[in-house]
């Protein structure tokens, strides 16, 4: 999955008693963190707090910084794997943009970047339609949009729509809440079988439908106007869409960039959008590190170099830099959420105290794969397909860079 990255300009970077850390501007103008976490400046009246904080209840929505899950999907024993803990789980833990990759599972096809423009979906075969116990859902005829990394042969954690049933959920019961769902859109589905699994999970009602791209003019709401709407998921898909047909589901590009997806351990982040400027960036900080077997190489992720970067001053560092470029990093995107201080650095960008806003609607469903290493057979996730193959994932991984080139699973 991609990531995108801005920051806010470089007078927002201050030093003295909170020196090192990002301070973005605020609604009516700038607010120096440590007097609004001794007075509680800023905050609103009404006791209304929107993704956790009453503060952010009157900032529009590319002007919030949002814990992001790269590879959301991508969890369990599995060489592939970006996150210890499933979709539930992060989303009670305070995740509130997930990135989730869709494949045709027949293909034998994989990505190695995100997709370009889109163009007709070819050699689409006839396949039995969602295999699930919901009546809401609709029998569909066509390849069914599946999470998968890079190939369905090494991470396959079935169809889109069990997780998006889990977004559902959620928005149902915290209704304050306001969640964004990217898309890469790996094997070029059309936007008809892009939109189904929204449409079979019910979440076309909760999804916001702007008027207009960035390049048109337009001026997001407010976290507050979202929540009084009931308008709190926004769709973002790497391919070009038909917002004619779908006026929630977004082309990213006319509305987001991203900072590198392609980072290796060891190698400073940056903040140098790879495309034209848009509101909202993503910020991608998680890093790739070059695994060997026998004479195959290849890149994947690592929760050790996880632990190393997830860190306050590190992300505060990277978020300074957009910042001096006038760039507002609102999508903090990392592998291995749990590791480390993202929750506390993208409430520092966010220019609020920290406070636990973590929910319960799912209770303990998510295993950590880092630091259990029980069979993860029993997972409520049944339905979904982790290839567990011991040291002969690398093998496979390293089989598959050899057709690719170089296979980066960070994507």
């Amino acid at each position: 999955m991609f990531c995108v990255g801005m920051l806010l300009p470089a007078q927002y970077a201050v030093a003295g008693p909170a020196a090192g850390l990002f301070h973005p501007p605020m609604p009516g103008g700038s607010v120096d963190a440590a007097s609004s976490n001794a007075d509680g400046l800023g905050r609103r009246a009404s006791a209304m707090k929107c993704n956790g904080y009453s503060e952010l209840c009157d900032r529009k929505y590319d002007k919030v910084a949002y814990v992001t899950t790269h590879n959301s999907f991508a969890t369990g024993d599995n060489i592939a794997a970006n996150q210890n803990k499933e979709i539930p789980q992060q989303l009670d833990d305070g995740v509130r943009a997930l990135m989730l990759d869709i494949h045709d599972p027949s293909s034998t096809s994989f990505s190695r970047k995100r997709s370009g423009p889109q163009d007709g979906h070819e050699d689409i075969v006839d396949k039995p339609g969602y295999n699930n116990d919901t009546s809401a859902l609709v029998k569909r005829d066509g390849p069914v949009p599946t999470l998968c990394h890079s190939v369905c042969l090494l991470l396959n954690k079935g169809p889109i729509v069990d997780q998006l049933k889990h977004v559902k959920t959620f928005l149902d019961e915290n209704p304050y809440e306001v969640v964004t769902v990217f898309i890469e859109n790996a094997s070029k589905f059309t936007d008809e079988e892009m939109a189904a699994p929204f449409q079979d999970a019910g979440l076309v009602d909760y999804a916001h439908a702007p008027n207009a791209t960035y390049d048109e003019g337009y001026q997001w709401p407010t976290l507050g106007e979202m929540i009084s709407k009931n308008k709190r998921l926004v769709v973002l898909a790497s391919t070009v869409t038909d917002t004619e047909t779908y006026p929630w589901l977004l082309y990213d590009r006319n509305y987001a960039v991203q900072t590198s997806y392609s980072v290796k351990a060891g190698q400073p982040f940056d903040c140098n959008p790879i495309s034209k400027v848009r509101s909202l960036l993503i910020m991608n900080h998680f890093v790739s590190v070059e695994e060997t077997t026998g004479l195959l190489s290849f890149d994947k992720p690592d929760y050790g170099s996880s632990l190393k970067i997830n860190n306050l001053q590190s992300f505060i560092d990277q978020a300074n830099l957009c910042g001096k470029d006038g760039h507002f990093p609102n999508y903090v995107t990392v592998d291995f959420f749990d590791a480390g201080d993202v929750l506390l650095a993208v409430a520092n960008i966010n220019k609020v105290t920290f406070t636990n806003t973590t929910t319960n609607t799912f209770g303990n469903v998510s295993s950590d794969s880092k630091s259990d290493s029980s069979d993860n057979s029993s997972s409520t996730h049944s339905a979904a397909v982790s290839i567990n193959l011991g040291s002969s994932q690398a093998l496979v991984a390293g089989l598959l860079s050899i057709v690719a080139g170089t296979l980066v699973f960070g994507f």
